[in-house]
Formats: structure tokens, sequence, C-alpha cells
């Protein structure tokens, strides 16, 4: 499996991209394409790809903040999940990892939420205990609850504060 680095929206895979990005998210979860070119400029902010035999698979969005690289945006093409790329490509992309990984998931309130979150237990990724509100990515829409989940180990409440704030002030706020 190949991984390439989305730097532009005239990109090879950027309609791919876009097609499974909003598909997967709900509307509120997602940038608009002028804040995704806004987030393209930041040095900080990584969209990959990944591809195999020239197939598009899925794509980590991805930030390099001060203490850890926060998983943004995380999918797998809809006829291709079930058959074990989700693992790959999260696995591939922990391997590379050279600090702690945080993302977030819906809060657990139904079957599909539970799956998600041993999808990433077995993967890995860790439960954590803080009361997070995610800002969102479009006006009128409300903040809301999610999950932090981290690998390979739970953040400590230094951590959490310090991803919290960078979430909210550079992510949500500079590039937003």
């Amino acid at each position: 499996m190949e991984q390439i680095e989305i730097k532009s929206i005239s990109d090879k895979f950027f309609v791919a991209f876009k097609d499974l990005y909003s598909i997967s998210f709900p509307i509120f979860e997602q940038r608009t394409e002028a804040q995704q070119m806004k987030a393209f400029t930041c040095p900080d902010y990584h969209l990959l790809c990944f591809v195999e035999n020239e197939v598009f698979i899925g794509f980590i969005a991805y930030w390099e903040l001060d203490h850890c690289l926060y998983i943004e945006h995380f999918a797998i093409h809809q006829l291709l999940r079930g058959k074990g790329y989700g693992s790959r490509v999260l696995k591939e992309y922990l391997k590379m990892a050279n600090k702690t990984v945080v993302l977030e998931i819906d809060p657990i309130t139904d079957e599909v939420s539970e799956a998600r979150l041993h999808f990433y237990k077995r993967c890995g990724f860790v439960e954590n205990v803080y009361d997070h509100v995610h800002s969102p990515y479009r006006e009128g829409y409300k903040a809301h609850h999610l999950e932090v989940l981290s690998f390979p180990s739970d953040l400590t409440p230094e951590e959490y504060v310090s991803f919290s704030c960078q979430l909210t002030q550079v992510v949500m706020t500079k590039y937003l």
C-alpha cells in the first residue's frame, strides 16, 4: 500500500478524498473547500491518502501539534470497509508516528459507536476520561461532545490541556 500526501485541491486524489469525506462525516464535522485550502497552507497539516494498485483506499488528515499528532479525519472507502483496510492503514500510520496520537470519536450510544470504539482499541488506542467539547466547522451548528482516544497510552492532564488548547486556537480558529 502506498501513502501519497495531498497538498492541494488540484492533486490527483483530491476528488476521491473529497467524495469519501463528504459521505463519511456529518456536515458540521466537515471543512468547506475554502477551509480545506486554508488548512493546506499550514505546514503542520497533512492529508495522506492510501492507494493500492492505483485504487484509492482511504485517507488520514492529521495535524502535528506540540505534544501529539491529532487525527482530524480518518475514513476508508465505503466499498472496502470490513476487509481489514482500516486497521492496515491505521497501523501503518501509527508505525511512522513519532509522538502520541490523539483522535476523537462520537460518544458511545449504539452498536455502531461501540464497534468504532472496539476497532480503535484493537489498534492500540485507549480511552481518556476528559469532558471534551469540539467546536463545529461551520456556522449555524453547535459544539458537540466527543470522546478522546490516544495511542499508545492515555493523556496526562497537562497533555490533554495542551491538545485542547491547540485544537481550539490553531486547528479550529487559525486554519478554519
